[in-house]
């Protein structure tokens, strides 16, 4: 019981009556490790299980952690990619590219499975793309990772809209494309066609 007390005072430590002007950085620290210690050696009924719980719950915010650093890196990178309208018809312009043109008629159809054929298609033409700048490799994703960074801008737009490509043709039906999601991967080829004149 003593140990519940001491478990209870600690977390009303933790709730004062705060100061939005000030925040002692040191002291919450400190209240945080008081609050932990005694989590550590609580003896109660079901201790061990309520340790167990806790573990978990701070490996999976670790993991989250890692995980949305990772993600906020690469949005610093290419914030751009956040902000691609639904409708492709404002942002792509009108080319004489007949394959491009096929592209765009697949992925502004109501139909997922077009949208499908217009991500695969674009992805070909990608792949015609490096063959014509004599990129070596068996197929995209070796030439894409024989590409030299410096003269090829869109590199990492290539690599998303490509890891796409992969998910359709490896997940089938089960890899489930919105039209939004459908309409960024087409703007990510488009990005890269556009830097070499392509279409």
């Amino acid at each position: 019981m003593e140990q519940l007390a001491q478990l209870n005072s600690a977390v009303t430590d933790l709730a004062p009556n705060i100061d939005p002007g000030y925040l002692n950085l040191e002291y919450w620290f400190y209240k945080l490790l008081e609050l932990f210690r005694v989590i550590v050696y609580l003896d109660f009924p079901f201790a061990d299980a309520f340790k167990t719980l806790l573990s978990i719950c701070a490996i999976i915010f670790l993991i989250m952690i890692a995980y949305y650093s990772t993600r906020i890196k690469e949005i610093k990178k290419t914030p751009e990619i956040l902000f691609v309208k639904d409708s492709l018809e404002e942002e792509i312009e009108k080319t004489d590219n007949q394959r491009w043109q096929k592209v765009l008629e697949f992925v502004k159809s109501e139909e997922s499975a077009n949208w499908r054929l217009a991500i695969l298609e674009a992805d070909n033409m990608l792949d015609d793309l490096l063959k014509s700048r004599k990129y070596e490799g068996e197929n995209l994703g070796e030439r894409l990772k024989n590409v030299n960074p410096d003269g090829f801008n869109t590199l990492d737009y290539a690599w998303q809209a490509h890891k796409i490509r992969n998910q359709i043709a490896h997940e089938g039906t089960n890899f489930i494309l919105t039209r939004h999601d459908a309409n960024r991967t087409i703007s990510l080829f488009e990005r890269v066609f556009r830097e070499f004149e392509y279409i």
